[in-house]
């Protein structure tokens, strides 16, 4: 009977070592999510992001739950840098989308402080990826009914944290320029707080289509991600464990700016 119970003490305390080292396997992936100074400094907006880069590709190393899973991480560290950053709590992001091609995933939060990328006033100045966003735009005033109209602009000014990884990616100079233009196979999750105020979790990107505001057809990630063909996979409900690759591979992480030519801060 002692002898039982010692096996079953031991049996328990093994279980809860394993526990333990999985735990901190998964809390030592420290991702090097950090803010954007240069957007914070040139451009009054709030970024964090991260570029990580691992030696095979991503497409063998991250199923679409793993993926996930790298985006629940990076928000949790994004949460816990913007608590040491000590800034105001009105420009916390609340989303977190991590973008996976080739053998770099680019990950971002969403961008606060009000519309930046449709900011672009000089037409020569404008990222690549308005110029999707706008080609996308038409893409679906072209498809639409006769008599719809279809709202100019993304459906949150282009602030989501999925636009902020591609963008990330367009402005990265490690990207020749056929990568750019044809890109490898692109996945993009999102982990945070829907609409800002729901249930932290896995989320779908932001939509519309069905939704009119001022007359004119809404859209939003969700059809800017089918457009640049970029999959989604779907979003894993509440029963499913967002596990990480154990071990986790290994990597080496930098950061993009969002910050790209001709777009300062002008002073007095």
């Amino acid at each position: 009977m002692w002898f039982n119970v010692g096996s079953s003490w031991e049996t328990s305390l093994s279980t809860l070592f394993l526990l333990f080292t999985l735990v901190l396997n998964v809390a030592a992936q420290t991702l090097g999510v950090t803010l954007d100074k240069s957007a914070r400094d040139d451009a009054e907006r709030f970024v964090y992001s991260a570029k990580l880069t691992f030696e095979e590709d991503t497409g063998t190393l991250f199923n679409g739950v793993q993926l996930y899973a790298l985006a629940r991480l990076a928000f949790d560290q994004m949460a816990a840098q913007f608590n040491a950053d000590g800034l105001r709590v009105h420009t916390q992001p609340v989303m977190m989308a991590a973008m996976a091609l080739g053998k770099n995933v680019y990950i971002s939060s969403n961008i606060k402080g009000g519309p930046f990328l449709y900011t672009y006033a000089d037409a020569r100045l404008k990222p690549q990826v308005l110029i999707a966003l706008e080609r996308c735009q038409t893409s679906l005033q072209d498809v639409a009914t006769e008599g719809t109209t279809v709202g100019p602009q993304h459906r949150t000014k282009a602030s989501c944290a999925e636009i902020a990884a591609l963008h990330q990616y367009y402005l990265d100079d490690a990207v020749d320029e056929a990568a750019r233009v044809n890109p490898p196979p692109t996945r993009v999750v999102a982990f945070g707080r829907g609409g800002g105020t729901g249930p932290l979790g896995p989320q779908n990107p932001c939509g519309g289509g069905g939704v009119v505001v001022d007359g004119a057809m809404t859209w939003g990630c969700k059809q800017f991600m089918a457009d640049e063909k970029i999959t989604v996979p779907p979003k894993p409900n509440k029963k499913v464990v967002l596990d990480l690759p154990n071990p986790f591979p290994k990597f080496t992480t930098t950061q993009i700016s969002i910050m790209c030519p001709g777009h300062k801060k002008t002073t007095p």
